[in-house]
């Protein structure tokens, strides 16, 4: 989707402390050639911290940064990965609460780690849908300590982080145009991610952990021989990153860094990196080893710490590029058009 007239007014992160991956491997908590495999420093840990809470402290932040305040709002979307709080309860009312936005519509993006690019086509779409459609948020937050999920094994080539992090999109004037935002699906994965789990009743009711590890492998056993899927999935990556680019008016040349899910080295290399031919120093790689996959924030933290550190300036190019569960795909470009004055204080 060519996008018209939305900008990137705020944005704001909330990173808890860190565990240093040398401490996890001595406290068991993942294997030594693991650890050493993936390349992760550290990953966020937010203890008890409730994931909407992390979600409310980045919104304030991506708000002030804006120099706008939670009533003007007349969109709030807020995406999760994990558990959010008690059963039936909804947490994108409790950012709203805490930032008096009462005239906002108000609604809850589930789609795993792809969840912000949802939200940022959902956005954008509010903002170009009608004039009195003035300032969006999208928020993020997301605890992964739980008996139901091993932060450190659960997964291939990811360790989870806890995040929260938001961005303030905007008809009016901001520091960063959203230049085109494109996601396609690959039904023929859903089995991928659920294994022979059966759909009812949910796991999480059963208190069954989540392994994405065995789900995964079983998957790959099962499937047929000479089966293409690899091939697919790369070729509509291609496609979608081709289209983005084309709507955004550049070329692959003209990016200046590529923000992609923060997986292990061998994961960001091998499905972003080299199939876009671009090195790795190009990647939010460097920044996302130190945090771990902080689930739908991964895109986001990266593009708050290039500004931060002034590795993205005036007319630079921001492409996000990411996959998920079901499969999807998805990817946006920003155009930077001029240095955030939070910088500053960043500096």
């Amino acid at each position: 989707m060519k996008v018209d007239g939305v900008s990137l007014a705020g944005l704001g992160s909330f990173l808890p402390p860190v565990v240093d991956i040398g401490q996890a491997v001595r406290d068991e908590l993942i294997d030594a050639q693991a650890a050493q495999r993936y390349g992760i420093q550290s990953v966020t840990d937010a203890g008890d911290v409730p994931a909407p809470e992390l979600a409310l402290r980045a919104t304030r932040t991506a708000l002030d940064r804006a120099g706008r305040a939670g009533h003007e709002l007349t969109l709030v979307l807020y995406v999760s990965v994990w558990h959010q709080g008690p059963h039936g309860w909804c947490p994108q009312y409790y950012v709203q609460r805490g930032i008096g936005a009462s005239k906002a519509t108000a609604a809850e993006v589930r789609q795993g780690c792809m969840g912000m690019f949802s939200a940022l086509e959902l956005g954008a779409a509010h903002l170009m849908a009608s004039p009195a459609h003035t300032l969006a948020l999208l928020t993020s937050g997301d605890n992964f300590n739980s008996p139901l999920l091993d932060r450190w094994r659960f997964s291939p080539h990811f360790v989870m982080g806890d995040a929260g992090s938001a961005m303030v999109l905007t008809r009016d004037e901001g520091f960063a145009r959203l230049c085109a935002i494109n996601a396609v699906t690959l039904p023929e994965y859903e089995t991928m991610h659920r294994d022979s789990a059966p759909l009812f009743p949910p796991g999480s009711t059963l208190a069954r952990p989540l392994n994405f590890s065995d789900s995964k492998q079983n998957w790959l056993d099962a499937r047929p021989v000479g089966d293409d899927g690899p091939l697919r999935l790369v070729a509509a990556q291609d496609e979608i990153v081709s289209r983005t680019l084309e709507e955004s008016g550049i070329e692959l040349a003209d990016v200046t860094r590529v923000g992609y899910v923060n997986g292990s080295r061998e994961r960001v290399e091998g499905r972003a990196m080299i199939p876009l031919g671009l090195p790795l120093s190009r990647s939010t790689w460097e920044q996302g080893r130190t945090v771990g996959h902080i689930g739908a924030s991964d895109q986001i933290v990266g593009l708050e710490h290039l500004l931060a550190r002034g590795e993205l300036t005036e007319g630079d190019h921001f492409l996000m590029l990411g996959v998920g569960p079901g499969l999807n795909i998805a990817c946006a470009v920003f155009e930077i058009l001029r240095t955030p004055k939070w910088t500053e204080d960043a500096a």
